[in-house]
């Protein structure tokens, strides 16, 4: 599962280093980008470099994460792959995404225009939840799917 896992943590990492380039070139090549660049750049510092740093934390800390995130659990074959250890991978996933994504557009706005944006700051919350209790979200998932079963 952890070797599943540094997979997965590395494609995100990938995915959150190149989309926010992607989706910001065609306003750095348009025509007359130069003279509108020092309005873009706290959005473009916020929105393209938060995201391309943590691809590549991402990238190089993917199998110290994935010990941290399957700490404890067994040893399993790579062919056997648990859905509590898909939970576990999962809920890290999705709160480094939610994080980066919502970090990023917290700080432009606040660079941009000094508002706060109010409803990235729970999902912050939440997305750092997610991170932090992978392995709680696995138990969790664990009780859910065993409950009311005798065992």
């Amino acid at each position: 599962m952890t070797s599943f896992s540094i997979l997965l943590i590395r494609v995100l990492a990938i995915y959150l280093a190149l989309n926010p380039l992607l989706s910001v070139s065609p306003v750095l090549f348009s025509p007359g980008s130069e003279e509108s660049i020092n309005e873009w750049l706290p959005m473009l510092i916020a929105g393209v470099l938060i995201p391309m740093a943590a691809g590549v934390v991402l990238w190089f800390f993917a199998r110290a994460l994935a010990n941290k995130i399957h700490a404890g659990s067994v040893v399993e074959p790579i062919a056997n792959i648990s859905d509590t250890g898909l939970v576990r991978a999962g809920s890290f996933l999705i709160g480094v995404y939610l994080f980066v994504q919502h970090l990023g557009t917290t700080i432009s706005q606040w660079a941009w225009g000094g508002v706060i944006a109010y409803g990235s700051l729970p999902v912050i919350v939440i997305s750092v939840g997610l991170i932090v209790g992978a392995n709680s979200m696995g138990k969790l998932y664990k009780k859910i799917k065993y409950a009311g079963v005798d065992s």
